[in-house]
C-alpha cells in the first residue's frame, strides 16, 4: 500500500490542506523538521483566543480582549501570548510562560493558580532559590498629597540553596514604584508598565543563600489628584524561584487632599 501512487497523492493532499489552513489560522500546526530535511506535523498546539480569558489586565482587573484592550498593559500581555502561539507552544507551556512573564495573580481562575503552584512545587529541585519575606503588607495611615511621596521598605531573604536571581520587579499602578537595596547598592526604580512606563530590561540581582536584601517601595499621591479615600496598591518581585516566582507584598492608605 505504501508504494501506491494514490496513497502518496492523499498524503500530500493532505499536507497541503493542514498548511493551507494554517496561513489561515497561524498557529493551529506545530511544524516540526525531521532529520531528513521534512517538515510535518499534524500536532495541533494552543489557539490565542484560548488563553486570552484566563488573564486578567494588571490595570483593570478585567479579561484579556484583543478586540478591545483597554490599555497599553493589556496590549502588552495579548502581545506575549500572540508570540507564544507562533513558537508553536503548547497551552500549558504558554499559560507557564505567562505567569513567569506577569505574574500568578493574572491567572483568573483559583482553582488553575493552585494547580499551577502544586504542579511547579513538585518539579522543584531541592537546590532550588526560595524567596521569603515574613511580612507581605503594610497599612502607611494617612497619606496626604501635599507631603508627596512616600516610602517603606520590606526585608526579604534567600532561604534556599542557590543564588536567587531578580530581573523584574512590577506594580499594580502607576503611582506606586520599587527598587531593590542589596549590599549597599540601591536597584533601578521599576513601576506599572502600559502607560508611558518603559521599565528597565537588562537589569538583574543574585543574592546568595541566607542572605537579605530590602525591597524599597516608592508610594506618589500626587499621580491621581482627584483620588480621595481607601487605597490598596501591590508590587511583585519576579525571580527564579521555582514555585514563589512572582512573590507579592501590599501597602494601604487613607489618601487626603
Amino acid at each position: 500500500m505504501l508504494n501506491s501512487p494514490r496513497f502518496w497523492q492523499f498524503i500530500t493532499l493532505s499536507i497541503l490542506i493542514l498548511f493551507a489552513i494554517n496561513k489561515i489560522h497561524p498557529g493551529i500546526i506545530n511544524v516540526n523538521t525531521f532529520s531528513d530535511g521534512s517538515e510535518v506535523s499534524l500536532v495541533k498546539s494552543a489557539h490565542a483566543s484560548e488563553i486570552y480569558p484566563k488573564f486578567t489586565c494588571p490595570c483593570c482587573g478585567q479579561p484579556l480582549n484583543k478586540e478591545k484592550p483597554c490599555c497599553g498593559a493589556m496590549e502588552q500581555m495579548i502581545n506575549y501570548i500572540d508570540e507564544q502561539v507562533e513558537l508553536g507552544k503548547t497551552k500549558d507551556e504558554i499559560i507557564l510562560a505567562t505567569t513567569r512573564e506577569f505574574g500568578l495573580d493574572r491567572l483568573i481562575d483559583d482553582e488553575d493558580r493552585l494547580a499551577l503552584k502544586q504542579k511547579l512545587a513538585d518539579l522543584a529541585p531541592a537546590d532550588a532559590p526560595r524567596i521569603e519575606i515574613k511580612e507581605t503588607s503594610r497599612d502607611l495611615g494617612t497619606v496626604n498629597q501635599k507631603q508627596g511621596v512616600v516610602t517603606t521598605d520590606f526585608e526579604f531573604g534567600n532561604s534556599g540553596k542557590s543564588d536567587l536571581i531578580i530581573n523584574k520587579l512590577s506594580s499594580s499602578c502607576g503611582c506606586t514604584s520599587a527598587n531593590i537595596i542589596y549590599e549597599g547598592k540601591v536597584g533601578p526604580k521599576f513601576s506599572m508598565e502600559g502607560h508611558g512606563q518603559q521599565n528597565p530590561t537588562d537589569w538583574e540581582i543574585s543574592i546568595s543563600p541566607g542572605d537579605k536584601a530590602i525591597l524599597r517601595i516608592y508610594y506618589d499621591p500626587r499621580v491621581h489628584p482627584d483620588l480621595v479615600g481607601a487605597v490598596t496598591r501591590t508590587v511583585s518581585i519576579l525571580s527564579n524561584d521555582p514555585v514563589e516566582f512572582e512573590k507579592q507584598v501590599t501597602i494601604t492608605l487613607e489618601q487626603t487632599k
